[in-house]
This record gives C-alpha cells, sequence and structure tokens, in this order.
C-alpha cells in the first residue's frame, strides 16, 4: 500500500521528483509486462519501436531543457513513461517517424509547455492523438505477423466498425482475451491489463475510480447502443478488449495530473471520457479514438469540478491516490 508521504503529495499538480519517481515507476514496472508480450508476439521489431519511441521521448526533453536552460531530471520518469505507452499503443509494424513524431509532440508541445509533470493535458494521449491525425493509415494497419492472428488482417475494432461482430467461444475467447488479435502491439490483452489494475489498486485505489467510471460507461454504452449484431455480451467483450481501450483505463485515464481531487469526481470524470470514446468509436472517423477522448476529457475536467457538488476550493484539499 502506498506510504503516507506518497498519499499526501502524489496528487500536487507539480509533483516533487522523488514522488515522481514513486508514480511512475510503478506504472513503468507495470509496463514492462505488455512490453515483455509485445516482444513475443512481434519479435525484436517491437522493441526496436519501443526504443525509437523511449528515446525520442528522452531526448527531445533534454534538447528542450537545455535550450531554456531548465535543469533535466532524468529521474522523474515522465517523458520514459510517455514515450513507452505511445509505442504500445502503436502496431509493431509501424514505420519508426511515426513514434518520433509521437513522442517529440508529447514533450515539446504537451509537457514541457504545460508545466513538466504536472501537465493537464496526459502527454501520451496528446501524442498519439498527434500521430493518428497526420499518419492515420500508419497507425491503423496490422499486417505485421497477421497471418497468426485470429482474425488475420482485421483488428476487432475494424470488426466492429463494419457492423460485424463473432461468436465467442472457449477457444477464441481466449485469443480475445490473451491479445492474439491484429491491433496495437501492447495493448490487446484483457488478462494483462486486468493484473495491471489489480496491482494498481494496491498502490493507487482512489486512481481506479476513474477507470471504473469509465469501463461502467463504456460497457454500458456498449449494451445499450452495439455497433454489431452480436448479443449483449460479445459486444461487451469485443468493445472493451478492442483497440487500447483497456490499457488506457489503466495508464492513461489515471494520470495523477489530470485526475479530479474529489473521489466520486473522479468517477464522473472516468465515465464522462468512457461516453467521448465510446461517442467517437460509433461515428468519429478514426478506428481507435480513445486518445482523442481523453484529451478532451482533460480539457473538460476543470469545468467539470466547478460545476459537480463539492466542487471549488474544498475539492482541491482532498489528497489525491
Amino acid at each position: 500500500m502506498p506510504d503516507s508521504a506518497t498519499k499526501r503529495t502524489e496528487g500536487a499538480q507539480k509533483p516533487s521528483h522523488v514522488t515522481a519517481l514513486r508514480l511512475f515507476g510503478d506504472y513503468l514496472l507495470m509496463l514492462l509486462v505488455p512490453t515483455v508480450l509485445a516482444v513475443y508476439y512481434y519479435g525484436l521489431r517491437a522493441l526496436a519501436v519501443v526504443g525509437v519511441s523511449v528515446g525520442a521521448a528522452v531526448l527531445t526533453e533534454a534538447i528542450f531543457s537545455a535550450v531554456l536552460g531548465r535543469s533535466y531530471y532524468v529521474r522523474d520518469l515522465t517523458s520514459l513513461f510517455s514515450g513507452l505507452c505511445i509505442a504500445l499503443m502503436l502496431p509493431a509494424g509501424v514505420p519508426f517517424y511515426v513514434p518520433v513524431a509521437a513522442s517529440a509532440f508529447a514533450v515539446a508541445a504537451v509537457k514541457m509547455p504545460l508545466g513538466g509533470s504536472g501537465a493537464p493535458i496526459m502527454p501520451a494521449a496528446a501524442g498519439f492523438a498527434f500521430a493518428a491525425v497526420c499518419f492515420r493509415t500508419e497507425i491503423f494497419t496490422y499486417t505485421l505477423r497477421a497471418e497468426q492472428k485470429l482474425l488475420g488482417a482485421q483488428s476487432l475494432g475494424a470488426l466492429l466498425g463494419g457492423g460485424n461482430a463473432m461468436r465467442l467461444n472457449a477457444a477464441n475467447l481466449m485469443d480475445v482475451l490473451g491479445g492474439n488479435v491484429a491491433g496495437p502491439m501492447g495493448t490487446g490483452c484483457g488478462l494483462l491489463m486486468l493484473a495491471c489494475g489489480v496491482y494498481l489498486l494496491m498502490r493507487r485505489p482512489r486512481a481506479l475510480l476513474a477507470t471504473a467510471g469509465f469501463l461502467g460507461a463504456c460497457a454500458l454504452w456498449a449494451a445499450i447502443l452495439p455497433r454489431s449484431n452480436g448479443g449483449v455480451l460479445t459486444n461487451i467483450v469485443l468493445e472493451l478488449c478492442s483497440g487500447s481501450l483497456l490499457f488506457a483505463a489503466i495508464f492513461l485515464v489515471t494520470d495523477h495530473a489530470t485526475l479530479p481531487a474529489a473521489r466520486w469526481h473522479r468517477v464522473v470524470y472516468g465515465a464522462l471520457c468512457g461516453v467521448l470514446c465510446m461517442a467517437m468509436r460509433r461515428s468519429g472517423v478514426f478506428e481507435e479514438p480513445v486518445c482523442f477522448a481523453i484529451v478532451l476529457g482533460n480539457a473538460l475536467r476543470p469545468v467539470l469540478e466547478s460545476i459537480l457538488p463539492g466542487g471549488g476550493q474544498a475539492q482541491r484539499k482532498e489528497a489525491r491516490a
């Protein structure tokens, strides 16, 4: 369980380097497992994408800091975290210039100008959204080792986007939950995301209130407004396991600098991000718009806190966890 010092400080808009080390150290520890899984599925090409993305993020921050005469603290781990998140949300066969552009944008255009570790917009989400706009074809093409996947080169997002579904059975359900479907190289394993959620529950339990609101809203939307002709349970499973939705629920929605302070505000904030994501999936132009939804949710958070009961200065006194 997190110690009292972490509970008191980790929600600050500009956390100390020690606090950032604790926070992002936990996240990076969790991200090691999907990185290993990505290498298992896609080989050294996945590791190369990770290296390029992380290297671009760290190098961009070092250059940005040197130009502005700021101190550069590698130990705050935030740029490393952003680069790794972006890499895992990309296909393993993506051209290397895509993760470079996404990670550089996340650091140079979002993290550093908006307050560093306390940026009110989630840098990794903004970096991926930027790359999706600029390199849509490269980001949503999954051809590497497609012959080994359940649906070939077709992702679950593309399947649902076409109004189709598949009959789930014991065999293909394990492929879906295990991530053996075309898609982002490190986000598709639902079982692994569940394990990360359990670890996060032990480390930052109140952060998962936003996750609960997010997943609850996504599941409810999938049940009431399905995109396919499958059954209710089938639609929920396919929607939650497609793209980077579960990954975003654990690693992006829970970002310490963008969470509301009041506990139940976090649930509402997560639900807002979930509704935005599902609405964009249904009517948007991108196969996976979850990062757009999170960036928009980040921008709307101050408004949400101000209009909900308990908003204002009182809710900011509550420690974030």
